[in-house]
């Protein structure tokens, strides 16, 4: 099926889903316009949140400003890179990787996430997921928009802003008067990795969330030092 615009395609997958959907939220600019704008549309948006690290705290301000903003709760889930990064040993010492292969924790897919979350909240598994991707972000989205659209039917996700361009994020996020996160001041986008320019700020600014993150992966240190030290 082809769509003139987002805002087709949103008139036409609330149809499908019955005024319902699910949104994978990053706490990034284009998940919060992508929230913002799923709202003129849908009666009921279910977010989820797949945290790297569970519990960090300026993670969790940034999740409780937006639960508050949009009066509704957000799901955590696992990020299935954090489950594939403690399987493969990144990070770990010799005694806590022995620890983790005794465990046997099982990889896990998005999608089978999202599912258990559908069933465990009774909604329809037929329901299309929103994702806050734009074909306007970089060259490779352009291109895969462009060639398979804004849905995909198999793994039921769809990109309600699919044509914004920065300019519109902008005014969507303004005129419902929604801030961004404060990952924004310190990276200029949303916290997703552990490689040196997201850990040597992190620690600087949340040296307590860095602990954290060390008893997850305690020779994360090595990562600022490769950088630093050698």
């Amino acid at each position: 099926m082809d769509y003139k615009s987002s805002q087709d395609l949103c008139e036409k997958i609330a149809a499908k889903n019955n005024g319902q959907t699910m949104l994978a939220f990053s706490g990034g600019k284009d998940a919060v316009s992508a929230w913002v704008e799923l709202r003129k549309y849908f009666h009921t948006i279910v977010p989820v949140y797949y945290y790297l690290i569970p519990e960090l705290s300026f993670v969790e301000k940034t999740l409780a400003y937006y639960e508050d903003f949009f009066d509704t709760k957000i799901i955590r889930l696992p990020n299935p890179n954090l489950i594939r990064m403690l399987n493969a040993g990144v990070f770990q010492t010799p005694s806590t990787n022995v620890i983790i292969e005794k465990t046997g924790i099982p990889d896990v897919k998005r999608e089978d996430l999202l599912e258990y979350v559908k069933q465990d909240r009774g909604l329809d598994t037929g329901m299309y997921v929103a994702i806050g991707n734009r074909m306007f972000d970089n060259l490779a989205r352009y291109r895969t928009i462009s060639k398979h659209g804004p849905v995909n039917h198999s793994l039921k996700t769809f990109y309600p802003t699919y044509d914004f361009k920065i300019d519109d994020v902008v005014a969507s996020c303004k005129s419902a008067g929604v801030k961004l996160p404060v990952d924004y001041h310190i990276w200029g986008k949303s916290f997703d990795g552990l490689d040196y320019r997201f850990i040597r700020p992190l620690k600087d600014h949340f040296p307590d969330d860095y602990q954290k993150i060390k008893s997850f992966f305690p020779f994360i240190d090595l990562e600022i030092m490769r950088y630093e030290h050698l």
